[in-house]
């Protein structure tokens, strides 16, 4: 089995939410190069690469009012380690939203994307979620 991870938080401080994703450099590497049509290696922190993953989050991850309106999302650069990378987007929603997530679904069937989110900051976790290929929605109340 594959599984790449993430935390979502809420900030009460500025009303926004922060996802952080954490994938293994090999598997990102292997998507962006794939849909890029030529090999990528984000060792390399450049507008560049940046450009190529912002392409592939925007492909992959949608993220819907509860009225269904797409919501806009800020994308900031990413962390690199050879082992894995960091991803970490964030946007502003009311509390209830659903959240579309495919990554790395072309390279692998059996891949599982986990989340773990926090919607009070003082308290801990308060949901786990997990996306599959026949399962790419969430919802967040």
């Amino acid at each position: 089995m594959h599984v790449s991870t993430a935390e979502l938080i809420f900030s009460d401080v500025n009303n926004e939410w922060r996802l952080i994703k954490n994938v293994f450099t090999e598997d990102i590497e292997h998507a962006l190069s794939k849909m890029n049509g030529n090999m990528v290696k984000l060792e390399e922190i450049n507008p560049k690469n940046q450009e190529i993953l912002k392409r592939y989050i925007i492909s992959k991850i949608k993220i819907h009012n509860k009225n269904g309106k797409l919501i806009d999302y800020d994308i900031y650069p990413y962390q690199y380690s050879r082992e894995s990378v960091d991803i970490e987007i964030r946007f502003k929603s009311k509390k209830i939203f659903r959240i579309q997530d495919e990554f790395l679904f072309e390279l692998f069937k059996d891949h599982r994307n986990i989340y773990a989110i926090r919607k009070n900051p003082k308290n801990g976790f308060s949901q786990h979620e997990m996306t599959n290929i026949n399962s790419t929605i969430f919802m967040i109340q």
